[in-house]
């Protein structure tokens, strides 16, 4: 009887699941790159910018919660989406919460998904404007 009280709860310890929603195969994973965005003017308004052939901003969503922003021929300051690199992810509901290099806070920043499917991600991520993103 010993045993099988000994077993039942070693069994129910090593099921215990995180609180952290790491993502699997979803619909975020992949690499996306930077179409167009509405660069903040003021906390209500923005100015829509296309970013140029032949400058990209991509962001990378791994199955396994990785998070990375790379750049090709600009620098993070005048196309990027965070500017900071490398981090992790997770999902919480129809939003991303973000964990990257440059940011303060541990728990990272929670930004919005408007719509996602195969090809086009739209987020807002700063309270006004939409980023689009197109599949890789």
């Amino acid at each position: 009887m010993k045993y099988a009280l000994f077993f039942s709860l070693l069994l129910l310890f090593s099921c215990s699941t995180s609180n952290d929603a790491v993502p699997s195969d979803n619909g975020l994973a992949g690499i996306w790159r930077l179409t167009t965005y509405c660069k903040p003017a003021s906390n209500s308004t923005c100015t829509s910018t296309t970013v140029p052939a032949g400058k990209n901003v991509f962001v990378f969503f791994g199955n396994d919660g990785r998070f990375n922003e790379t750049y090709e021929n600009t620098k993070p300051v005048e196309y990027s989406f965070l500017g900071c690199g490398s981090g992790n992810y997770s999902i919480e509901g129809n939003k991303v919460r973000i964990r990257a290099l440059c940011m303060s806070s541990l728990d990272g920043q929670l930004y919005d998904i408007l719509s996602i499917n195969a090809s086009q991600l739209v987020m807002k991520p700063f309270g006004t404007g939409e980023y689009v993103f197109v599949k890789e």
